[in-house]
């Protein structure tokens, strides 16, 4: 006799309009903190505290799906805003610099031209660059992001094999060949050993590093992969003048005016 299989029951939610101010959206629109129970309004919180400190539309769309905007904040931070973190002796995050990251981002973001990330990593970029003092380096290192092999005059050794391991990845993971995987490690370990703090480490204490570095750099191409085709296929926009926060004032402050028109033209004014 055949087992009869029941679906499991839908819970019941009410769904209410919004009284906030609402930006211009097309496939999906972004939920408000007042259609929100405290729970899902709490992670957009930590969302937005975390991402420079805008109401932002990825967390208003995300908070669709609850549990992954509670749970997306925490996740992330472990491999793109973390400093170098600790438990105990056991380093558990922040094994690349943040300058290092928001370069690969924006280049992985670039190559899929997912417009969300290409303007926020923009902005984010420039002013993680300038509030270190290093304005007009960030200027020239964005402006030629999109063709970084073009200006071995602007990139570190480092920075042009990094993101040389990230443009393959982004386009096709099987073009990393095992000569340009065994270049990545020598130039890491290379920058490592100019650092004090790596002066005591052991040839294995290094190599392992090196590979935490590797593991957390391609952790980081991939997501932005997952991210930028998110972004793109559900047409999340840009905040506004009509948003809570206008992203695109502070863009347009933040990123110069041939940053910004070099991102349109690769763009074509799509998502």
């Amino acid at each position: 006799m055949a087992t009869e299989i029941k679906e499991a029951p839908v819970a019941e939610r009410k769904v209410s309009e919004t009284k906030m101010n609402q930006g211009t959206w097309t496939r999906i629109r972004p939920l408000q903190r007042d259609e929100l129970d405290p729970y899902t309004q709490a992670g957009m919180v930590a969302g937005e505290l975390t991402w420079g400190g805008f109401r932002n539309n990825l967390c208003k769309v995300m908070a669709y799906t609850p549990r992954l905007l509670q749970t997306e904040v925490e996740y992330c931070n472990t491999f793109i805003f973390d400093p170098i973190t600790f438990r105990g002796d056991i380093q558990e995050a922040g094994f690349n610099d943040r300058f290092i990251k928001e370069l690969v981002i924006t280049l992985t973001s670039l190559i899929n031209r997912s417009r969300y990330s290409v303007t926020h990593h923009s902005a984010i970029g420039m002013t993680l660059y300038r509030n270190a003092g290093r304005a007009d380096e960030a200027h020239q290192k964005y402006l030629y992001l999109h063709e970084y092999f073009n200006h071995p005059d602007v990139y570190t050794e480092r920075e042009s094999i990094v993101l040389g391991y990230a443009d393959k990845i982004t386009r096709d993971a099987h073009l990393v060949t095992d000569a340009e995987f065994t270049t990545l490690k020598r130039v890491l370990r290379e920058y490592n050993l100019k650092e004090t703090r790596f002066k005591n480490f052991s040839e294995k204490q290094m190599d392992r590093y090196v590979d935490s570095q590797i593991v957390e750099l391609t952790w980081l191409i991939g997501h932005f992969c997952l991210l930028n085709r998110w972004f793109t296929v559900l047409q999340v926009p840009d905040e506004g003048p009509k948003d809570e926060d206008n992203f695109l004032a502070f863009y347009e402050q933040t990123v110069p005016e041939d940053i910004r028109r070099r991102n349109e033209k690769i763009l074509k004014g799509d998502f």
